[in-house]
């Protein structure tokens, strides 16, 4: 199944198929949110009503049954939006739904299965639904896709985003997209045009705030402490997500750490081109350099990852605890540096 980050004319594509249900496997919030909209524009554009049922692993076909049998004296046909979150699903429930999605065919259905597993997609139950489906992903793009799905997202938002701009969002967000589609909205917002190069982007990051994100790194990297932190006040303050941040860490570092572990060490114009390193930042990835031991870069890069975990949810823990206490060791350490 081709994964698809902004798929369009769903209902359409169920009617040509002779098919009345689309099928949601994972949780990725942007494309699960996209694929109900898409839909919903559909069924409210054609008086379609809609109704939204949440099966919990205790549901019972007897407490569910009625909320299908709704009658309507504006609209004879109905939208179902059926979510299941995990975990088993009793029989009575699976042999209901298979039967009325087989029975009623003038009506739509979504089902969305946040956890799917191998055994469901291979059970029987989930096959005879499948029959009168189509299947779209809404699962969180790989490191592969990330920059494709980018790409989808910005088109449905009608902005013509160029690579090195797409590169940078990427690097950004660390592959969330969630994050990702938050800056691509922004940008959609603001009369920037919709032609987006990496000065565009870099001016839209930066905002003309008092403090932008790319000021932390020099801030860090200068070993300015104080400008550091209230920089770091200013953010929190401001809503800036914590995981935006951490990327530009994760950009700076990750090029940091290639140029390190080089075969000849140089440190050129095209190589630093290549990574993605422009103007002024190109001093910032030079005095790394300079200063940090190979461990010192390992520990960052290590940290930065952890705190990716926990900006996601994955790990428990405070991000903004963390970012600023990251931030703080780096303007620390080079600030020590500088004082030698």
């Amino acid at each position: 199944m081709e994964s698809n980050f902004a798929p369009s004319k769903i209902v359409e594509k169920l009617k040509e198929l002779n098919k009345n249900c689309v099928i949601i496997l994972g949780s990725e919030p942007v494309v699960s949110n996209h694929i109900k909209k898409e839909i919903r524009s559909f069924t409210d554009l054609h008086n379609i009503e809609y109704q939204f049922i949440n099966f919990e692993t205790s549901s019972k076909k007897n407490e569910v049954k009625a909320l299908f049998e709704n009658e309507s004296l504006f609209s004879n046909q109905f939208l179902y939006g059926v979510s299941f979150s995990g975990g088993r699903v009793l029989e009575d429930v699976k042999k209901f739904l298979v039967k009325l999605i087989s029975e009623n065919t003038n009506d739509l259905f979504i089902v969305h299965f946040q956890k799917p597993t191998k055994e469901l997609l291979k059970s029987a139950w989930f096959q005879e639904i499948n029959k009168k489906s189509i299947q779209l992903e809404a699962k969180e793009p790989n490191s592969y896709q990330i920059q494709q799905a980018i790409k989808a997202r910005a088109d449905f938002h009608n902005l013509n985003i160029d690579s090195e701009s797409i590169s940078l969002l990427s690097n950004l967000s660390l592959g969330n997209l969630l994050a990702a589609e938050n800056e691509i909205i922004k940008l959609s917002l603001v009369e920037l045009g919709s032609d987006i190069d990496i000065k565009k982007l870099i001016s839209h990051i930066s905002n003309g705030s008092k403090f932008d994100s790319f000021k932390l790194l020099d801030y860090c990297i200068s070993g300015q402490i104080q400008k550091t932190a209230q920089s770091l006040s200013y953010f929190e303050e401001e809503g800036v997500e914590p995981l935006m941040l951490n990327g530009l860490f994760s950009w700076m570092f990750t090029a940091i750490s290639k140029l390190k572990f080089s075969s000849d060490g140089s440190i050129t114009n095209s190589k630093l081109m290549e990574l993605r390193i422009f103007g002024t930042s190109q001093d910032l990835v030079r005095n790394a350099l300079n200063t940090l031991s190979i461990n010192q870069i390992e520990a960052s890069i290590l940290k930065i990852k952890e705190i990716d975990l926990i900006c996601k949810g994955i790990n428990i823990g405070n991000p903004w605890l963390e970012i600023n206490r990251f931030s703080f060791g780096i303007a620390r350490l080079f600030n020590n540096k500088k004082v030698k």
